[in-house]
Order: structure tokens, then C-alpha cells, then sequence
């Protein structure tokens, strides 16, 4: 049969228009995804970028901050060495009086024995002692160097008696009066007690009245306060720490690096950090300045990598949050197009279907969204549109096709009716009476089937038509007995020409194989709701069960099958002009007979319209051709 196609739907989905279709969509979405993976990227850059710096300031901040509480441990020490080490000027305002300051003061000791001043020193230290217990040892001197008297919490003894010569009296002398804070060095080379958690500084004392220096002391002091708070507070175990005076020279603290005039002025105006590569290791430098006890700077050494490797181990766990989350975006966002673009391929696949003439192809859907409204609404387009071609195209063309093939049967009629009145005649003249009446009935047969080319006839017309042929029958087959069980009201219903006859002679034919008996075929039909069901069933030998399967699935097209091409003719004609819930019903088995179940819906005559109006002109022209 013909495939019916639409050029326009071809035309509209060219393959060309297609491509382009889906290239601007795809394009679009994907442009649209790139760019808001780029957005993210960058926004995310930033944070990452101000993340890090908020990291470093962090970073920077906590050090300065150690190194302020450092200084305040420092400068707090320091006030304690500046009062401890002026035990001597304790009494100076009773300094006639004071047997210390006499004796110190005085070049004449003749006012007091050695064994006086013994008490009176150890008197006094102990005064400082009790003041101040972060005190070490207290060492009096006089101010040409020489060594008067000691007293310390541990024994001290000065390896010589004059230290004029030493550098760090030299140092003071030139201080005029202020603390001088003794390096580690100076310390060892005096005798005493050096660690890094203490300190010794030496003070030279003026009379107030002659200003005149009279005296030296040596006071020493414990200043566990700083490398505990260090060692509490750093970051990182590889952090070194130095505490300088002034004038840039070291008396606290591990590191040893040199100060210079450059970095010394810029400390003293702000925090001051420098970067310096020793031993192949970079190092970043963090000072701090205070003017508080003569001025004091810290200084706190940190290896550049430890502080990078602390803000990478922070970053890293955002960076991989992040690629997730890109990666999760990228994911999402394909799974988008892939939603938009799956169904618009379907959508116009099915529309090339369409194009072509299959509308038979439907597309699944199951989402909620706009595309499957489209999707529903082409189904249901599609759905449509094979009904209408199914009801009215292909009925037409099958009916057209019928038609065409019995009038190239009718092989001029009149010749044919004529030639059987003929034999007719020329039988019974003979007397062949038997044969004068099967002309006969051959003769109103095939004038049955070659006449009257309406689409429908009534159901008498069609049981006139069965009648004739059963009696044809009787003369081949003589035990056949068929009977007719159909309610008069039925007769005036219409159906298409020439169903019953095929399959009485179905029934006929295979029912008389192995049966040596009478042959039985019963015609029923009654009225079922809106339908008409007509049954013709025989006492047949009956069909084994997959030889009736093959038969039943051949009805569908389901199979190749040659068996029951006229049971497959007529339930294809039903099924063509009354729909496909129409058409016949095979029932048989072994030894039990078969029925062939009709049903057809009911039609009441006058015939439609349009199957006088429609196909009248077509059928006599082609009649007239013919010869008709």
C-alpha cells in the first residue's frame, strides 16, 4: 500500500535546519556554562586570594603581637635591673649617715673595719632580695674597677680584683649612669652565672651633690619570663628569637643576627619585617621597637616555608572544596543540557518520522516540564493524525484497491452471465437438471460479487448472497447442513460486502478433510450493545493449539505465515473500515470444531453518504473502460 507522506513537516525538518537548530542551542547553553564556570573560577580566585592574605596579616599579626609581649616581659625586667642595681643610693638622702654611702663615698674608711662593711652590704642586698626575688647576686665595685664585695642566691666568686680593663667597664662608664646589659661573653669572661633565662647588667652611680661616680654594681637577674613565653606563644618549632638593646646589640636569645642603622630607624617607627636567605633556607625577619627602659628590640626569625606550608595546609582544604564544587557545577549544568537536548533530539526525530509518513512512532515522557507538554502535545498530534489517515486515507485507498480488482474480475460480465444462461439451457434441454441449476446459482454468485460495487449492503443482501452459495455447495457436498440463526431485525443493519461467504466456505473446506459424517455449520448473530456479533461455527476435526496461534498472530501481521489468507482478507477489511476494535475472533481445538467470531459495528441503513457520493463517479468510469 502507498505510504502516505507531508511534504511540508519534511520540509520544516530538513536535516540542514536541524544541525543549525541544535548547534545555536547547544552553542548558547554551552557558552552559558563556560562562562559561569569562568565566574566561579575567578570569584573563587579572589576569595582564595584574599583568604591568603587575610592569612598572612594573620600570620604577621600574631608575631608582632609575641613580639610586643616579649618586649613588655623585657622592658619589666629591665625596670627591676635598673632599681635593683641602685641598692647603694637606697639611703641617699641620709647619705652622712648611711655607713655604706660614707664608706663608698669617702676616701677615709677608717670609720669602718671590713668586717662593718661585710654586714652593712649584706644587709642591704638582703633588702633587694626580699624586694625583688628574681635577683641573682648583687657585686659592688668601686669606681676604679676593683672588687669590694659580692653577694649572690648561688655562689659567685670574680676571678680577679680590678676589671678596669674590661670592656664592659668601659661601656659603662660611657652609659653615664644608665643600666649596662653584659652580653653572654661578658658574662662568662666576669665568672658569672650565664644562661639564656638570665641577665647581669652593670650601673655606675653618681653623688647627686658632686656628680661624681663613687661606686659600680653588678646586679644579675632571672628572666625566665621571656623564653617560656616564646616557647608557649611561637608558631613553629623552628622560630629563633633575639632581644637587642638600643644601639642593636644582642643580650637575649638564641638568634644572632646584625642589625643595621637602616633597619634599626625603620623598626623604630612601625613593625618591620625583611626577608634573608641564609644557608640556601629563607628566612622572614619580624622586629618590634620599644622606647620603655632605654629602648629594646625583638626580634623573631621565621622560615619563609613554614609560613607558606601553614597557609597552603589551610588553602588546600578550600581548594579541593572548591574543584568540587566546579566540577559538581560542571556536572549539574551538562546534566541541564543533556535534559534540554535529549528531548529535542527525540522531538525532531520524531518529527523526521513524521516527515517520512510513519506517525506511528511515539517519543515516552515522564517529566512535567515544558518540553514533555511538546512531547505530550506531538504524540497526541501524531496519535491523531494516523487515526484521521487510518479512518479516511488508507480505508479509501483499500476501498479503491478492492473495487479495482473486482472489476479487472468481471471480464465483460454480460459475456459471462450470458455464456452460463446459455449452459443453462443447453443442460436442461437435456435434461442435466442438476446442472441447469448450478449455472444457476454460480451464475447470481459471481453477479454478487461483481455488482452492487457499494461499500456496505444490508445483512438480508448478504444472506440472500449466503443462501445462494450454500445451495452451489449442496451439489459438491451433499451431507452439508447449514443453518441460519439470525434475528430477522438484524437483516435491515448494513456491513461491506461479502463476509459471510468466505468463511462458510473456510469452514466448508477444511471441515470435510477427515470427516467422513454430515457437515454441520451454524450462522448465529445477535445484537450487543452498540454492536452486531456474528458467529459461524462447524464440527470439524478443529486445529491444534500452535497451528491456531500461527493462524491468530497471521491475523496481525504478527508472522509470515501462508495459512488463513481469507480469514487475514476479511479481518483486515473489518478492521480498515470499522476501526481497529473491530474484526474476527478465532476459537478451536482438537476434535471440538471451530468458530470464527464476527463483530462489526451496528449500521443502520440508509448507506452513508459517502460511499454513494465519493466513489460512485470512479466505479462507472472504470465499469465503462471495462466494458461493463
Amino acid at each position: 500500500m502507498k505510504k502516505y507522506t507531508l511534504p511540508s513537516l519534511s520540509h520544516l525538518f530538513h536535516p540542514y535546519k536541524r544541525e543549525r537548530l541544535f548547534y545555536h542551542v547547544s552553542r548558547r547553553l554551552l557558552i552559558l556554562m563556560v562562562l559561569e564556570v569562568f565566574m566561579l573560577i575567578i570569584a573563587y580566585l579572589l576569595i582564595l586570594f584574599f583568604y591568603a592574605q587575610n592569612c598572612r596579616l594573620q600570620q604577621n599579626t600574631a608575631i608582632y603581637n609575641l613580639n610586643h609581649v616579649l618586649l613588655l616581659h623585657t622592658n619589666s625586667i629591665l625596670e627591676k635591673l635598673d632599681t635593683a642595681s641602685s641598692f647603694p643610693l637606697a639611703h641617699m638622702a641620709d647619705r652622712y649617715n648611711d655607713p655604706l654611702l660614707k664608706y663608698l663615698i669617702r676616701d677615709d674608711h677608717a670609720h669602718m673595719t671590713q668586717s662593718d662593711l661585710y654586714r652593712v652590704f649584706y644587709y642591704r642586698t638582703g633588702e633587694v632580695f626580699i624586694q625583688f626575688p628574681e635577683v641573682e647576686s648583687l657585686v659592688l665595685l668601686d669606681k676604679t674597677g676593683d672588687l669590694i664585695d659580692t653577694k649572690a642566691v648561688y655562689n659567685i666568686t670574680l676571678p680577679k680584683e680590678n676589671h678596669s680593663s674590661d670592656t664592659w667597664y668601659s661601656k659603662c662608664q660611657e652609659r653615664g649612669g644608665k643600666i649596662y646589659i653584659l652580653t653572654q661573653e661578658e658574662t662568662l669572661l666576669l665568672g658569672l652565672r650565664s644562661t639564656s633565662q638570665n641577665l647581669h647588667a652593670a650601673r655606675m652611680l653618681y653623688d647627686h651633690l658632686t656628680l661624681e661616680p663613687f661606686c659600680i654594681t653588678l646586679t644579675g637577674i632571672r628572666a625566665t619570663d621571656i623564653p617560656i613565653t616564646f616557647k608557649t606563644d611561637k608558631m613553629f618549632r623552628e622560630q629563633l628569637y633575639a632581644i637587642y638593646d638600643s644601639s642593636g646589640r644582642k643580650f637575649m636569645g638564641d638568634l644572632d643576627v646584625p642589625l643595621t642603622q637602616n633597619i634599626l630607624s625603620e623598626s623604630r617607627q612601625d613593625d618591620y619585617s625583611f626577608t634573608r636567605i641564609e644557608d640556601g633556607t629563607k628566612y622572614v625577619y619580624h622586629i618590634s621597637y620599644t622606647m620603655e627602659s632605654g629602648g629594646s628590640y625583638s626580634v623573631i626569625r621565621t622560615p619563609t616555608m613554614l609560613l607558606a606550608f601553614e597557609q597552603f595546609h589551610t588553602i588546600s582544604g578550600i581548594l579541593l572544596g572548591g574543584l568540587i564544587l566546579i566540577l559538581l557545577n560542571i556536572y549539574i549544568f551538562m546534566g541541564i543540557i543533556n535534559s534540554i537536548n535529549r528531548p529535542l533530539a527525540k522531538l525532531v526525530n520524531m518529527c523526521e518520522e513524521i516527515g517520512r509518513g510513519n506517525f506511528s512512532v511515539r517519543i515516552p515522557c515522564s517529566q512535567t516540564d515544558e518540553l514533555a507538554y511538546l512531547t505530550y502535545s506531538l504524540n497526541h498530534m501524531s496519535e491523531r493524525v494516523q487515526q484521521l489517515i487510518d479512518e479516511v486515507y488508507v480505508r479509501t485507498l483499500a476501498e479503491r484497491d478492492l473495487e479495482l480488482q473486482m472489476l479487472r474480475s468481471q471480464i465483460n460480465p454480460h459475456f459471462l452471465y450470458n455464456t452460463l444462461e446459455n449452459m443453462r439451457m443447453s443442460a436442461y434441454t437435456r435434461g442435466y437438471i442438476e446442472l441447469s441449476e448450478m449455472c444457476l446459482l454460480l451464475s447470481k454468485v459471481l453477479r454478487y460479487g461483481v455488482t452492487n460495487q457499494s461499500s456496505l449492503v444490508s445483512i438480508r443482501e448478504e444472506m440472500e448472497h449466503l443462501q445462494y452459495y450454500t445451495s452451489l455447495l449442496h451439489y459438491c457436498f451433499p451431507k452439508l447442513q447449514v443453518d441460519i440463526f439470525i434475528d430477522k431485525a438484524l437483516y435491515e443493519y448494513c456491513i461491506i460486502k461479502v463476509i459471510f461467504q468466505p468463511l462458510v466456505e473456510n469452514a466448508a473446506n477444511h471441515a470435510t478433510k477427515e470427516l467422513q459424517n454430515a457437515i454441520h455449520i451454524q450462522v448465529w448473530g445477535y445484537e450487543e450493545k452498540n454492536d452486531l456479533v456474528f458467529i459461524v461455527s462447524d464440527n470439524g476435526h478443529g486445529m491444534e493449539k500452535q497451528y491456531l496461534e500461527d493462524l491468530r498472530a497471521s491475523l496481525d501481521d504478527e508472522n509470515n505465515t501462508r495459512y488463513g489468507i481469507g480469514l487475514k482478507n476479511i479481518h483486515r477489511r473489518i478492521r480498515l473500515y470499522y476501526g481497529k476494535n473491530y474484526g474476527l475472533a478465532i476459537n478451536s481445538a482438537p476434535g471440538k470444531g471451530t468458530s470464527v467470531t464476527v463483530r462489526i459495528p451496528k449500521t443502520p441503513a440508509p448507506f452513508p453518504s459517502h460511499t454513494k457520493e465519493d466513489f460512485n463517479g470512479t466505479i462507472d468510469s472504470l465499469q465503462t473502460s471495462a466494458g461493463g
